[in-house]
């Protein structure tokens, strides 16, 4: 971003940034822009047992990202703050795909849970949830197997969103503007109160977009949020949400040929503004959904959640994209392309209902957990995939073809039809017993799942999976802990059995051994994390060539550690690390594509709330990627994406500070990749594809809160 973007930017206050969601009563000492104050702090976790639980107790890794840090680095959606958990391997698609939050989680892809609920994807191609930022009120990564609690998850882990609900205070809120690097625009607000001494509500929403890396895409968003909880200050609450969302532009969902990006090409390097489509390439989404929280206090500390969601999906998509491979050129500037369309659209309904109390047997407290939950989805996709004119790399000259505005319009291509019915119901009991320091945790889960493809006959499968964590609390603050959990998912498939017969596919099986401690300094909420894990995978179907079934013999195995800190410290520091290091590797010792060995990130931060700096915050970040394994080119060589280390800054000021008359009132500045690096997020190298990284981004910010 360029210094007179910056003084524009500042000059005409009303356009800033880079934080999407707002305060609600944050107090002065935050020293920030629009600081937003959850429910839970950041040592607390709900997802990891349903449970409102300390990290420390719990006996399995979880991460929490909450919006303060979200709002605090400026970061634009969940791929982003993903960067800052160990054993993520993040943006899958770096800056040509920012419509998906695409990452790997310990070597797996990571299902999103959101207000406990499962937030659904089409199983089949492009209708895809997405939560913007502003919505969120915390984010948390529980890593490992969890289908004890939530039925078919990877063995992975999955990903817990939670949305804003209505806080028990009076009038409140916030609203901010945005401008950065490649126009980048937020208007972001959000605010709400007491419409009674028993009802609470609010309404938050963003308008947001930008142009993108890639010269030819923009991406925009409209989105809006409301909520009102009902008896407040009864034993009985309903609290009632509401979501639209409309992506008219959703970017550029394009990639790089591997040759003259990780590929050397004699005629160089392939500039990261290169745009492999058509100016015409579009991709549109919509977003709606309905959502319960209906819990009752029965008193002697036993209560009942009842929670639903009715979501849709759909989305348009036509696009111009390079296949990867160098065309007949001996110059070889040219790359072949072919073109894509579809029209999808998702339905799902979920819900989860839950009965909680405590009761003591002698020593032991048992904090007991009885749910029954059940999914529903239905999805439908009318697509064709076609030819497309080649274009030189180098010098690429647009306009030679119409993007096709439909599926039928795709120049050779022939339409498809892909529809899926898929249920799930589960039934899980948890145990959480506590002596002394003693922590044992049990979790057991029976499901049944039903896969319907049209035009196939449906696939039946039921599994019990089951959790069992052992934790010690010392009275000094260190937690050692070890546990061993299960997951399952469906899929969908024909293989052949060993009497020769063809059969459905049974669901893949995860299992995870974990080993690690804990330690939350006495008196203070610096909490330091370490764990040792191995999972292994089985039942994946290996395709046989030239037939149309597969093999269920294929394994995966993950293994690594991951250490993490949160740490505010004195004289208004706050510290932020976080390391991994993994090996995930197919049962035949090749690695997974798109699964990096691991990284390290660390954040530190300067807000003093005394003295004349007060009101004044100064930061940074340093992330490191460690290589990620890419594939094998045309060329039989396999190959890794270097690894790559990133730097970020930050600073914001409360102009309270200045004049009582601007007391809510506050600047900030983000940068990301300060030093411009060029650099590869992955690659697929079988297919010749690569995707290059977020060039050097900076926002300003202004905003004002009560």
């Amino acid at each position: 971003m360029t210094m007179q973007v910056l003084r524009g930017a500042m000059a005409l206050g009303g356009l800033l940034i880079g934080a999407p969601a707002l305060a609600e009563g944050a107090a002065p000492e935050d020293g920030g822009v629009i600081v937003v104050t959850g429910q839970q702090d950041a040592t607390q976790t709900s997802a990891g047992t349903k449970s409102a639980m300390p990290i420390a107790e719990v006996p399995q890794s979880i991460s929490v990202i909450d919006a303060g840090t979200i709002v605090g680095l400026g970061l634009q959606n969940l791929n982003q703050a993903l960067r800052f958990v160990a054993g993520v391997t993040p943006e899958q698609r770096g800056a040509s795909a920012e419509v998906y939050d695409q990452f790997k989680l310990r070597g797996f892809d990571a299902l999103q849970y959101l207000d406990g609920l499962r937030s659904f994807d089409s199983p089949s191609g492009y209708a895809a949830a997405q939560v913007d930022v502003s919505r969120l009120d915390r984010v948390e990564v529980v890593k490992g197997p969890a289908s004890a609690l939530y039925g078919q998850t990877g063995p992975g882990g999955l990903v817990a969103l939670s949305s804003k609900l209505p806080l028990d205070r009076g009038f409140y809120g916030a609203v901010g503007a945005t401008y950065g690097t490649y126009d980048l625009y937020r208007i972001d607000a959000d605010m709400g109160g007491q419409a009674a001494p028993s009802v609470l509500w609010r309404l938050y929403g963003s308008a947001n977009g930008a142009h993108t890396q890639q010269s030819h895409g923009r991406r925009a968003r409209q989105t809006v949020s409301g909520a009102v909880t009902l008896g407040q200050t009864s034993r009985t609450t309903l609290t009632l949400l509401a979501t639209y969302s409309h992506d008219p532009r959703n970017g550029t969902y394009g990639v790089f040929p591997a040759s003259g990006t990780f590929i050397a090409n004699p005629n160089g390097r392939l500039p990261t503004r290169f745009d492999d489509g058509e100016p015409g390439n579009f991709f549109s989404r919509e977003q709606a959904a309905g959502t319960f929280i209906l819990a009752h206090d029965f008193g002697g500390g036993w209560h009942f959640r009842s929670a639903g969601r009715y979501q849709y999906v759909g989305s348009r998509l036509g696009i111009v994209y390079t296949s990867g491979s160098l065309a007949d050129d001996p110059s070889q500037r040219v790359f072949n392309r072919a073109s894509y369309a579809t029209r999808e659209r998702l339905n799902a309904w979920t819900f989860d209902n839950q009965l909680a109390g405590s009761v003591t047997t002698g020593p032991v407290t048992h904090a007991l957990l009885f749910g029954v939950d059940r999914q529903v989805l239905h999805s439908t996709e009318t697509y064709a995939f076609g030819t497309a004119t080649p274009i030189d790399g180098f010098a690429p000259v647009y306009g030679s073809m119409t993007v096709p505005r439909t599926p039928q319009t795709v120049p050779g291509g022939e339409p498809g039809y892909l529809g899926y019915h898929v249920r799930q119901q589960g039934l899980y009991a948890q145990d959480e017993m506590a002596a002394g320091g003693l922590r044992l945790t049990l979790s057991g889960r029976q499901d049944w799942a039903r896969v319907a493809p049209a035009g196939a006959p449906a696939e039946h499968s039921d599994k019990f999976t089951y959790r069992a964590g052992l934790l010690y609390k010392t009275g000094f603050g260190l937690a050692p802990y070890i546990s061993y959990a299960t997951s399952f998912q469906p899929q969908s498939g024909q293989v052949r059995t060993s009497d020769g017969s063809l059969g459905n596919a049974k669901p893949s099986a995860g299992k995870q051994l974990e080993a690690g401690a804990k330690y939350l300094v006495p008196g203070t909420q610096i909490l330091l994390t370490a764990a040792w894990f191995r999972i292994h995978q089985t039942n994946l179907l290996t395709a046989v060539p030239n037939t149309n079934y597969s093999i269920q013999n294929a394994r995966v195995r993950s293994k690594g550690v991951e250490v993490e800190a949160t740490a505010p410290l004195p004289y208004g520091f706050e510290a932020r690390l976080a390391f991994s290091r993994q090996s995930v590797r197919n049962s035949d010792g090749s690695r997974i594509l798109g699964v990096g060995r691991g990284g390290t990130s660390a954040n530190l931060e300067w807000a003093p709330k005394t003295g004349p700096a007060a009101g004044l915050a100064i930061g940074g970040a340093v992330r490191h990627v460690d290589q990620v394994y890419a594939g094998t080119y045309f060329d039989g060589i396999t190959r890794n994406t270097p690894g790559v280390t990133l730097f970020d800054a930050l600073a914001r000021y409360d102009l309270g500070k200045l004049s009582p008359r601007l007391d809510g009132l506050s600047l900030a500045l983000n940068a990301t990749n300060l030093f411009d690096k060029k650099y590869l997020t992955t690659c697929y190298l079988d297919y010749g594809w690569c995707w290059y990284g977020n060039r050097r981004t900076v926002q300003g910010t202004i905003g004002f809160r009560w």
